[in-house]
């Protein structure tokens, strides 16, 4: 007997492990009016490019696949699906492909930061955890 759950969005009943329809066309509203629209243009084509493919990559391997926060913070072990800017794109467009100006982070972590309003004190939290991790994980 299969097993089901409802969608978050239009609340249809669907199998567990399956998406539902609408997530389509939520995708497809939110690239209209958030990705694609003139003043994200520039950001998406960079979130895109093989530059930033190359370098997001690299950043997981060099902390071994592993969120940094959870680590550090709550001595948990959890992959890291994402790497975070800690100075933004559009607070600092030079920065966005250098290495001390990111930080892998699980979905969970990258979720709970606030990245319009970011206080500066979790900026600095957020470099520290770089730091220590390069202190007490890598050699030289």
């Amino acid at each position: 007997m299969a097993m089901y759950t409802r969608c978050g969005s239009c609340g249809k009943k669907i199998p567990i492990g399956t998406r539902c329809e609408c997530r389509k066309e939520r995708y497809k509203r939110y690239d209209k009016t958030a990705r694609n629209n003139e003043q994200n243009k520039m950001y998406t084509q960079f979130y895109n490019s093989k530059s930033w493919k190359k370098m997001s990559s690299n950043v997981k391997s060099k902390h071994n696949g592993l969120c940094l926060v959870c680590l550090l913070e709550y001595q948990l072990i959890e992959f890291a699906d994402v790497v975070h800017h800690i100075e933004t794109l559009r607070e600092n467009w030079d920065k966005r492909l250098c290495e001390d100006n990111l930080i892998p982070l699980c979905h969970g972590c990258h979720n709970r930061i606030d990245h319009i309003n970011c206080p500066e004190e979790e900026k600095e939290q957020l470099k520290q955890l770089l730091k220590d991790y390069k202190n007490k994980y890598t050699l030289g």
